[in-house]
């Protein structure tokens, strides 16, 4: 996992503590003559909605541009919530603008942002190359730029994935507005409207030239540009260079990427060295003032920072990219404060890709990219747990997508760039993984997006995407039938039992599987046996015409919930295809959606989607629900008959006699009952003397404390045997008992002083 497009450190991954937001209204406003948005003339298919996460409203996810205005606001915009948002300078947020997509006021990932003298806030929209111009109320004035490399053009450089920041840089000085046009190694230069466009700037390592620019900052006499050849060069407000400084590295005048760049009134000039994990402060002549930061999420330290802004007094904004927050500082590189909560935070939300409800109404949900399944509680609006650890090929959770559910207790996640499909016991227990790298006499997937599980056969299948086919395993993991993708029953296309990048995959009562064959605009659907015994779907806007369904799912009356996904709408059908019901559209109100990428049904009958865009989820209450009915919490998952799996440690291993005995730190990763004993014999001596047994319950996943202490006769029989000596060994066993009554014996030999 990595955020440089070229380079792939390793990200640290900040968990803040801010629980998931859930709002439950009334049915929402809609259009003239609608129940309910995009339910048309008819009955508004459910009666009430609540959500769980956070659009934006103060949660950062992978900060790109940060500027502030005369009045000492603070605007941040991100790569993946598609907002502006605003703060005051002690960190209060205010209010936010905008939502994904390309129209007056809407944004791919952002760039830049900057703002002039009046207030008004000029904001890069790197997907549509393209300048968006806000009043400081926040209303849209304008916009300019387009895709080229003409005058007047942009050439950005975009992505939704976080290891690939956008492009794109912007600046205002006086009647100017500066654009880092990053695409095409050069500064444009306009007037507050977009007009009257001069550049600067070439593709090269020569002075004047540049190699990919990622950001600039203006004043009245000079304008500063960094760029991916580890240097910042200054010219004058009409593209005259002036000099440069920079070089690879990590010390003086050195840096490992330069990014964001700020100047402040003194004229000294900020760079937010991305690879050195640092800020850098250079005097007006660029000579090196000092650096700040390093590597960590505490406060103060930074992980790959990627934008920051000066105000007058030289305290600095910077956008710590990695950590989704804005860290302040001092002119000297003293740490302020803290702006904004971390999309990554608990039980927040970034590009929510899959989702399930367990047989105790609880919900997990792919946080796709924090790379985690969170599981909240039925209510939806406390955060349980996340899993993030794995095993096989991988030790973590690389994309996670389709999650399904097996009543008897299993659950099972695309790992999607992982090309894999993890298995867990519904406590989070790893048990193993279909697919990977190094699967034998299986198939191997790319970017399978989907699972499901026949409840009556537990089978599972797996819509493995990239290869445009549907895999069925059996229970104990074995591959039972390949269907599409020229395997026995069609080639890629659209004829029958072929696919086209199928996205989705569920299953009825009797294990027939719908599969949303995403490019082909219809629902596929398939028996246990392989044979396809139906397919409906015609591309289009309609009622019952569909445009790229991602998503799908079926509830306990076999109604088909179909996720229309380039229409961000749901539709619901009966089991041959007939139009039930329809709801949603495009936006960012209860009951919208942006770009949605899953949908499930809960044993009591409620539908969620995977509001991906709008990085939350919506969940639906049916007019008439049909659930399969609710366990209660206690009675799902079963207990796992396993034995036992233990961690234990020695935190000191000096000092012994002195603390009369050993402290141990042991964890029981499904939670068990403990008996340890032990002894301690002088090394290269005789005597082994035992220590007092002691016993213990652990809750799952948490370390306990246990000690093993010595009796006064031991003591004294120790000192002895050891003379002048210092060394022992001390032998631990350790039975551990599970709650399904197996147990595991585990031995430990430690070498230690006294």
């Amino acid at each position: 996992m990595a955020l440089h497009a070229r380079r792939l450190p390793s990200l640290l991954a900040t968990l803040a503590a801010a629980l998931a937001g859930a709002v439950t209204l009334a049915r929402p406003a809609a259009g003239a003559g609608e129940a309910c948005a995009g339910s048309g003339a008819a009955p508004c298919p459910y009666v009430s909605a609540s959500l769980v996460g956070q659009r934006a409203e103060g949660v950062v996810r992978f900060p790109e541009a940060v500027a502030l205005d005369p009045n000492g606001y603070v605007y941040v915009a991100d790569q993946l919530s598609y907002v502006v948002q605003k703060w005051t300078a002690q960190g209060t947020f205010v209010n936010e603008w905008g939502s994904y997509g390309g129209g007056h006021g809407q944004f791919g990932p952002i760039a830049g942002l900057a703002v002039d003298a009046a207030g008004n806030v000029y904001v890069v929209d790197s997907s549509h190359n393209r300048i968006e111009k806000f009043d400081s109320s926040d209303r849209y004035l304008m916009s300019w730029g387009h895709k080229g490399s003409a005058l007047g053009d942009f050439s950005f450089g975009s992505s939704q994935d976080y290891t690939k920041p956008p492009g794109g840089g912007i600046a205002v000085a006086g009647e100017y507005v500066y654009v880092a046009d990053s695409g095409n190694n050069r500064i444009e230069r306009f007037n507050l409207e977009g007009q009257f466009p001069i550049q600067f700037g070439s593709g090269g390592d020569a002075p004047g030239q540049m190699r990919y620019p990622r950001a600039v900052a203006a004043n009245g006499a000079e304008v500063v540009v960094s760029d991916d050849d580890h240097r910042v060069q200054v010219f004058d407000p009409n593209g005259g260079y002036i000099g440069q400084t920079g070089s690879a590295g990590s010390g003086p005048g050195q840096f490992g990427f330069t990014y964001g760049v700020a100047i402040d009134a003194a004229g000294n000039i900020y760079v937010a060295d991305d690879l050195g994990h640092r800020v850098v402060k250079l005097g007006p002549q660029l000579q090196f003032l000092g650096a700040w930061g390093g590597f960590g999420s505490k406060p103060g330290q930074l992980a790959f920072p990627r934008a920051l802004a000066s105000d007058p007094a030289g305290d600095t904004y910077v956008a710590d990219t990695a950590n989704d927050r804005i860290e302040v500082f001092d002119p000297n590189g003293a740490f302020l404060r803290t702006l904004g909560i971390s999309g990554r935070g608990v039980g927040e939300l970034t590009a929510p890709r899959g989702l399930a409800i367990d047989p105790a109404g609880r919900l997990l949900a792919a946080d796709t990219d924090g790379n985690r399944v969170e599981v909240y509680a039925p209510s939806g609006e406390d955060l349980i747990e996340q899993w993030t650890l794995s095993g096989g090929s991988r030790s973590s959770l690389f994309y996670p997508a389709g999650i399904a559910v097996d009543p008897a207790g299993a659950v099972y996640v695309s790992d999607n760039q992982g090309t894999r499909v993890v298995r867990y016991w519904g406590d989070g227990t790893y048990l193993g993984e279909i697919g990977g790298p190094a699967q034998a006499g299986g198939a191997q997937l790319t970017g399978a997006r989907s699972v499901a599980v026949a409840p009556a056969t537990h089978e599972l299948w797996v819509a493995d995407t990239g290869h445009n086919r549907v895999l069925l395993y059996g229970p104990e993991g074995s591959l039972l039938r390949r269907i599409g993708a020229g395997e026995g029953n069609g080639a890629a296309g659209g004829g029958l039992g072929a696919f086209n990048r199928p996205a989705a995959v569920a299953t009825n009562a009797a294990g027939d599987a719908y599969v949303a064959d995403t490019a082909n605009d219809r629902i596929v659907v398939i028996a246990p046996a392989g044979e396809v015994i139906g397919q409906w779907g015609v591309r289009g806007g309609g009622d019952g015409r569909l445009r790229g369904p991602n998503g799908v799912a079926v509830d306990a009356a076999g109604t088909v919930y179909v996720l229309d996904g380039e229409n961000n709408r749901v539709q619901a059908f009966t089991p041959s295809g007939s139009l039930v019901s329809k709801w949603g559209l495009r936006g960012t109100g209860l009951g919208e959606f942006s770009q949605p990428g899953a949908i499930a049904v809960g044993c009591e009958g409620e539908v969620y989607v995977a509001d991906t865009n709008n990085n939350r989820i919506e969940r639906f209450q049916p007019v008439s629900p049909a659930g399969t009915g609710c366990l209660a919490l206690s009675a799902w998952p079963p207990p796992l008959d396993v034995p036992p799996v233990l961690s234990v440690a020695l935190p000191r291993s000096v000092g012994v006699l002195a603390r009369r005995g050993l402290a141990l730190s042991v964890a029981c990763q499904r939670g068990c009952r403990i008996l340890v004993t032990g002894t301690l014999t002088p090394r290269r001596g005789r005597g082994a003397v035992r220590l007092r047994s002691s016993g213990r319950a652990l809750p799952k996943g948490l370390a306990g404390h246990v000690r093993l202490s010595l009796s006064a006769r031991g003591l004294g029989r120790l000192k002895r045997s050891l003379g002048h000596r210092r060394l022992l060994t001390a032998r631990v066993r350790i039975v551990a008992v599970g709650p399904t009554g197996r147990r595991v014996t585990v031995s430990r030999v430690y070498t230690v002083a006294r």
